[in-house]
């Protein structure tokens, strides 16, 4: 007889699949509970959420929801990160709080619906954040408006001093 309390699990993990389509899966063995808090603040200020599961709970929330199988990747004790906009914030805490804690590791990333593996995960969480890469999008777009305008600028200056030079010819 399955137990109510693991059907209500499943529900709330299926919920929280259908709520944020990314996660990354995560292996927390030896990690402390003060220091597994304290992710877990960091993470929900970014947005996501960080939870520690059972695996064949798991498994049978994703098929609920229709996910790619990642049966694989769910051995020994794992944490769930549901993440909902933005992935490289999220993937950044991770990484940072991997360099303070030795044991702790990316297991894979779900993503979109495409698996990425824990070096491909690292290397998302290497990336600059949103607001750089817009930031350096508008400068590549704002360069050569402004040369434009700075171009002009110097021609209607140089025609300027030109018609100012035969002006004061043609006054002496």
């Amino acid at each position: 007889m399955v137990k109510q309390y693991k059907i209500d699990e499943v529900a709330d993990l299926a919920r929280r699949l259908q709520e944020r389509k990314n996660i990354i899966l995560t292996n927390y063995s030896g990690i402390k509970v003060k220091s597994l808090s304290e992710l877990r603040r960091k993470i929900r200020e970014k947005g996501g959420e960080y939870k520690v599961v059972k695996n064949n709970l798991f498994k049978r929330a994703m098929s609920e929801v229709g996910a790619v199988s990642i049966d694989q990747h769910l051995k020994g004790p794992i944490g769930v990160v549901f993440i909902k906009d933005d992935v490289g914030e999220i993937a950044k805490v991770l990484r940072d709080f991997s360099k303070e804690q030795e044991k702790f590791a990316f297991s894979m990333g779900l993503l979109d619906d495409v698996v990425y593996s824990a070096d491909q995960v690292k290397q998302i969480a290497d990336l600059p954040s949103r607001e750089v890469l817009l930031s350096q999008v508008m400068s590549l777009v704002n360069g050569p408006g402004t040369k434009i305008a700075v171009g002009i600028n110097q021609i209607m200056a140089s025609l300027a001093r030109g018609i100012d030079a035969v002006a004061g010819k043609n006054a002496l």
